[in-house]
């Protein structure tokens, strides 16, 4: 038998409905019994206390009085207990589990209060005590029935419970997976609106670098990073970590340099090549470096033979050639040309819409790339929830065959995005 996703529920209800009749008719008399029991006990208890309360101003005697002080305040109590059990409006598993657990402790509970009521009191209420135990005994026994039918035919309301379980959870995986589905659309639509955005970007970027002046402009900033580089890994390879040395030395007053030398130090070690083409510590270079072989010479560095070796190799290569001269006229010869160049304002104005532009569109690359992991971790979730959703429908069949011996074939929906 073949059923539509959609009216499966309606379905089941009325398959539950023919197959539950008989249980709850059982569950029906159960509750007619506990309402008797109970209403039986309300009565006794109610007429005990008010028997007890007249005794309190009738009898003058302390064992009477103590006795109908006693069987007063434990008629109240019991009163109580029994005022709290609620008889099923529903019937369901969980609903008659309720009852038989409150009936069972009440009717413990009475037990005991009865027994211990007994060592107090005399003859005076020996007939209640006898009826005080037929109400405590009848309600223990619908207790116990209602037990026998929570094993017995209880057990198809806990079938029930599982069918409508799975229906339940079979509309909130498909509400989870609609609202899946449709931030899945929006986050492809954002993906593809920021592609987009991206591309034009990346296209107006195109225009913009087309001029002959800003070409140069970019060429030389090229070269100047090539320069940037080559000095920070070849001219000054092996001599990064005497610098920091020296220049720790020197604060602690163990080197020699001029204020105007240190501070060049510093800079150095933070920004090599900026440094090196700059008008103020470029001169001091030299200097520097003259300190250094000093401080190696005087084995104040605490370096080992073999790299003392290497730094002073280095440090005679740079000290005795041409060859920082000639680094750095070609660095401040390349910032001259850049310098010119974007003197003129509308090369400069093209130079900083290319900086605006390749701000926008890093974030723009960022938006889409946070975008396609969103859309990724949504697709992925759409796959487990579809799987999870596939094993409820199949578990809904079994159980729809296992429990009310109907063959059914649910009818999935068609895949959508």
């Amino acid at each position: 038998m073949k059923i539509r996703l959609e009216e499966y529920d309606n379905w089941l209800e009325q398959e539950l409905q023919k197959a539950l009749r008989p249980t709850k008719n059982k569950a029906g008399k159960l509750s007619d019994d506990a309402r008797r029991a109970l209403d039986e006990a309300r009565s006794f208890f109610e007429e005990l206390s008010h028997k007890a309360d007249g005794n309190l101003t009738t009898k003058k005697d302390p064992i009477s009085y103590r006795a109908a002080r006693v069987v007063g305040r434990v008629a109240r109590d019991a009163n109580s207990s029994i005022e709290k059990i609620q008889i099923p409006q529903e019937v369901s598993w969980d609903s008659y589990k309720v009852l038989r657990d409150n009936l069972s402790n009440t009717a413990r509970s009475l037990r005991e209060s009865k027994n211990n009521t007994q060592r107090e009191i005399h003859g005076l209420y020996l007939l209640d005590m006898l009826s005080f135990s037929g109400i405590v005994e009848r309600i223990a026994k619908v207790g116990e029935k209602t037990s026998q039918f929570l094993e017995g035919d209880g057990e198809n309301l806990q079938r029930a419970k599982t069918l409508t379980g799975i229906v339940e959870t079979i509309h909130q995986i498909g509400v989870q997976l609609d609202e899946k589905k449709k931030e899945s659309v929006e986050l492809e639509r954002t993906r593809e609106k920021l592609s987009s955005a991206v591309k034009e970007l990346s296209n107006e970027m195109e225009k913009i670098t087309s001029n002959d002046s800003l070409k140069q402009v970019l060429e030389i900033e090229k070269e100047l990073r090539k320069e940037s580089r080559e000095f920070r890994t070849d001219t000054l390879t092996h001599l990064r970590r005497p610098l920091r040395k020296l220049r720790d030395l020197s604060q602690r007053g163990e080197i020699a340099l001029r204020s105007e030398e240190r501070e060049a130090l510093g800079e150095y070690i933070q920004s090599p090549y900026k440094s090196f083409l700059s008008r103020n510590s470029g001169p001091y270079l030299t200097p520097i470096l003259t300190n250094l072989k000093s401080a190696l010479d005087s084995g104040k560095m605490g370096f080992s033979h073999r790299k003392t070796t290497r730094v002073v190799v280095q440090l005679d290569q740079l000290t005795t050639t041409e060859h920082l001269a000639e680094k750095q006229v070609k660095g401040r010869n390349l910032l001259g040309q850049r310098q010119r160049l974007l003197h003129d304002p509308a090369c400069k104005n093209l130079y900083l819409d290319r900086k605006i532009i390749l701000k926008k569109i890093e974030e723009g690359k960022k938006d889409e790339l946070q975008a396609t992991e969103r859309l990724h971790l949504a697709q992925e979730k759409i796959k487990a929830l579809d799987k999870h959703f596939e094993e409820l429908l199949v578990q809904a069949e079994s159980k729809s065959k296992e429990y009310l011996s109907r063959d059914v074939r649910i009818e999935r929906p068609r895949p959508s995005r």
